[in-house]
């Protein structure tokens, strides 16, 4: 009876353990599905079988807030991850120097940023295929009053900050060892911080200025209110992101930091070397000179990227890039360095690997442009006819067809030459070595000794016509620079070159140690020159008016501009402020690039966008059959 018994509850035993599992099989499913349903209502796409086929006719409240009037969130039409894409795999790329630092807010490069749009999110994004328009990011609803002073944005719940990759086999960072959750602190504390005067974030101090406060209305929602109307707005409050409150308001050890010295502790936070956010990926590790690493976050809240494992390569020299894409030992570069260009694509033969198959390429525009900034702080480059003179001392059409094998636009200013803001009646400034000097005769600087070089008195003192370029330690930029000396000795000028590598050269810019340098400016598509042109950004820490451009009419422009909401009146500002500035010719504009971009074909499906990041990979997957 005994033994009956055991096998009977045996028996029902194995029956209910079976259920069990058919069911937790179910509920895996169940649960798998509604997570791809969710991140297709997310994004704005529509799923089959719903009610109308439309993701506003679901009861989500996150996709029925997509097609809400008053929602200046609009749905995506790009589309983010591929249908067809296979999971796993490393992507190796390449980035050409150290990345400075870690802090979102007061690192102002083009490799933090990229880094940041794969470890962080924002509260909207703009979409790729129409960047006139934003899509839901953190925040899935977005509102504004009639005069566009007050924005409220309401965030996702369930939004997991990422846990720092500290060790954790000292005892002092085991408070940091649970995730925590997003909220409208951390959103406020990014407002806080970006427009504390003792925070270190002079690039975006501007867009923050007239931004009366920040409230906190409940855990998920968080009002932005404006003293007044002004145009960037909306694109300062949208493309904000948050900061946490909880990491940057402690030390090490957990403890508290007094309320008046976090600004202050923002600065150099310990925390920046481990920097986290809410995006795709997790910041593994960094080894100067070598590589940054990035792990896919499994549990982002989002659609989950199919790449397991992003490598940034540190390599400095173009060839050495190239030769480890060949080889295998990378599978992405974003440029190929000209002399490159020119042997393997330009000229190359049936044995070359792009014409092989080894290798793939596009050319793309690069929504940027590079220029020379001539510090208007020196006497020597104070008066607008000298730095007329040196831009036709430049001879930059040939550079670009000889040096960079035509992968440029001649730029004429401060506006992307394919820009609707670039007025195209202007004409770029001609290459004549005998204009320039007679704009340096009138200008005062004349060879009075016989020395093949230009003296001016200035304050009682005879000066000689020497200055140094500092410049970005690039064998292009070494091969242009170069021509450049050599054009100007042939009108009495002597110019040093003093090339350096980038986080040296991002100190003297933001330090204003330099006579002139050779710039770079990656841009946005919504245009607000007051951060580069105002003279009120002339003399502010780590401000981006480098040069002390300073000029009454259009500094009277970019207020306007900052008020007007009209486009056609917006058009018209902009077209006589590039007028402006290309009569002063602070910078020598030089050329708006078309980078060559050449990727290993496992990785499928390469797409670019139109504004930056235009190499975001989060699209792209690894097939490892290609190889």
């Amino acid at each position: 009876m005994v033994a009956l018994l055991a096998i009977i509850s045996i028996a029902q035993s194995y029956q209910a353990n079976k259920k069990i599992i058919e069911v937790n099989r179910a509920l895996g499913d169940l649960n798998r599905s509604t997570e791809q349903i969710l991140s297709q209502l997310e994004s704005g796409v529509a799923v089959a079988g719903n009610a109308g086929g439309t993701a506003g006719a679901s009861n989500d409240r996150y996709a029925a807030a997509i097609n809400d009037p008053n929602n200046l969130l609009s749905p995506a039409t790009d589309q983010l991850i591929a249908p067809n894409a296979v999971p796993g795999g490393t992507l190796k790329r390449l980035i050409s120097s150290d990345p400075k630092g870690f802090n979102w807010l007061t690192e102002n490069s083009a490799d933090v940023s990229e880094l940041q749009t794969y470890v962080h999110n924002g509260f909207a994004r703009q979409d790729f295929n129409n960047p006139d328009n934003f899509v839901s990011d953190l925040a899935y609803m977005v509102t504004v009053n009639e005069d566009n002073t007050e924005y409220t944005v309401k965030l996702r719940e369930g939004v997991y900050w990422h846990v720092p990759k500290v060790d954790f086999s000292d005892p002092r960072y085991e408070w940091l060892r649970e995730p925590r959750e997003l909220t409208a602190e951390d959103a406020t504390f990014y407002y806080e911080m970006a427009m504390s005067p003792q925070v270190e974030a002079g690039s975006i101090k501007s867009y923050v200025e007239d931004i009366e406060k920040v409230e906190t209305l409940d855990r998920y929602t968080f009002k932005v209110t404006w003293k007044r109307p002004v145009y960037h707005s909306r694109t300062t409050t949208l493309l904000a992101y948050p900061l946490p409150r909880w990491l940057f308001s402690r030390d090490r050890d957990g403890q508290e930091i007094a309320q008046e010295s976090i600004p202050v502790e923002f600065n150099t936070h310990w925390s920046v070397d481990y920097p986290i956010g809410t995006g795709p990926y997790l910041f593994d590790s960094f080894k100067p000179s070598s590589q940054v690493v990035l792990t896919r976050n499994r549990d982002y809240w989002g659609a989950k990227p199919p790449i397991e494992r992003i490598e940034f390569h540190i390599i400095k020299d173009p060839e050495q890039g190239f030769a480890r894409l060949l080889s295998g030992q990378l599978d992405f570069l974003p440029k190929i360095a000209e002399p490159r260009y020119r042997s393997e694509i330009m000229n190359g033969g049936p044995k070359s690997p792009f014409k092989t198959g080894e290798l793939e390429y596009e050319v793309i525009d690069a929504f940027a442009y590079y220029y020379i900034g001539w510090n208007s702080d020196k006497p020597m480059f104070a008066d607008r006819k000298v730095r007329l003179a040196m831009t036709h001392a430049f001879n930059r059409q040939s550079i670009i067809d000889n040096v960079i094998n035509g992968l440029g636009e001649l730029q004429t200013g401060p506006f992307y030459y394919d820009h609707p803001a670039n007025d195209p009646s202007i004409e770029p400034i001609p290459f004549d070595l005998d204009r320039a000097a007679a704009l340096l005769d009138e200008a005062g600087w004349v060879d009075t000794d016989g020395d093949g070089i230009r003296q001016k008195t200035i304050n009682g003192e005879n000066v000689d016509f020497r200055f140094t370029l500092t410049s970005y330690n690039r064998p292009t930029v070494r091969s242009w620079v170069s021509i450049f000396r050599e054009d100007l000795r042939k009108i009495g000028i002597e110019m040093r070159g003093d090339f350096v590598e980038w986080p040296l050269m991002q100190r003297r810019m933001d330090d204003k140690q330099f006579d002139a340098f050779t710039g770079g400016w990656g841009l946005t598509w919504f245009n607000d020159p007051f951060q580069i042109w105002h003279s009120s950004q002339a003399d502010i820490p780590k401000g981006s008016n480098r040069v002390g451009f300073r000029n009454a009419e259009a500094d009277e422009i970019i207020e306007t501009l900052r008020v007007t909401f009209d486009t056609e009146e917006r058009m018209t500002l902009l077209r006589r402020f590039h007028q402006i500035v290309h009569e002063e010719q602070p910078y020598s504009f030089f050329y708006a690039p078309k980078e060559s971009v050449a990727w290993n074909p496992r990785v499928k499906n390469v797409v670019f966008q139109k504004i930056r990041p235009q190499t975001y990979s989060l699209p792209w997957y690894i097939d490892e059959s290609a190889e």
